[in-house]
């Protein structure tokens, strides 16, 4: 079975093409968030993918170290990114008390196991350290999400076999209340978890199309697709989508969260 990592190694091209202008934006208003300043401060950007989040934090002056576990996610634009290693978010590859903050961008609700993440973030920070984070609320939708699944589906794709796991391990995030749990129970105390809708009226149907097929779970069958065939699937999602579909809210919750 090819991993989750292998499929967003995959698909790292067209995540920067795509949803990184999303998620680019998300970055910024959670770094913005910190209770900290990050001025000078060691920051673990855990999950980092392209580097979405990463950006932001080099732009205030912070040194940065970025994880993740898709090798081809950490090779997009390696030579203008801070540092980065590959490994698993469940048993870090770093040692205890050295961070002063983590930033998880839309990462920690990806893993099956939530609450040893938690605890794994915490090994690495020190005292008084701040975890950012950031996950979306079980009601965050759009119909773009139903016309890339159909299209896909007309071509042939199948859900990849990680995926529902990957849809019950966000469904696990998705309340204020769950997430404050998981965060206790790791280890680390919930300073502010806040629900927040963010909107994106600028994003036009081919934007939305752009954000949504450059999607992981999409990754390993578009390989198998010439120039032609994906065009073809663009086109049929336009079709599906409508050409006045709802402007884009993000439904999140924003974690603020400190090492006792």
């Amino acid at each position: 079975m090819r991993s989750l990592a292998d499929a967003y190694s995959a698909g790292a091209a067209a995540w920067a093409e795509g949803p990184q202008r999303i998620y680019g934006t998300l970055a910024d208003l959670l770094v913005a968030s910190s209770p900290i300043d990050l001025r000078s401060r060691r920051v673990l950007d855990l999950g980092t993918g392209t580097g979405a989040a990463s950006r932001p934090v080099v732009d205030v002056g912070a040194g940065v170290i970025a994880l993740d576990t898709a090798l081809g996610m950490l090779q997009v634009n390696r030579a203008s990114r801070p540092p980065g290693v590959v490994g698993d978010a469940l048993a870090l590859p770093l040692r205890p008390a050295s961070f002063d903050a983590v930033v998880a961008a839309f990462s920690l609700n990806h893993l099956g196991e939530p609450v040893k993440a938690v605890r794994e973030v915490a090994r690495v920070m020190r005292r008084a350290g701040v975890l950012l984070a950031s996950v979306y609320a079980n009601d965050d939708d759009h119909p773009v999400k139903r016309a890339a699944e159909q299209a896909m589906a007309e071509w042939g794709w199948q859900p990849p076999e990680w995926y529902p796991d990957v849809k019950r391990s966000m469904a696990a995030w998705g309340t204020v209340v769950d997430v404050t749990g998981t965060i206790e129970q790791g280890g680390l105390q919930a300073e502010s978890v806040e629900r927040r809708e963010i909107a994106f009226p600028d994003l036009d149907p081919e934007a939305l199309v752009g954000w949504r097929l450059g999607m992981a779970q999409f990754a390993m069958f578009a390989e198998t697709l010439d120039d032609q065939q994906r065009r073809a699937i663009r086109v049929r999602c336009r079709e599906l989508l409508g050409e006045h579909p709802d402007p884009l809210v993000r439904r999140t919750i924003f974690i603020i969260a400190r090492a006792w």
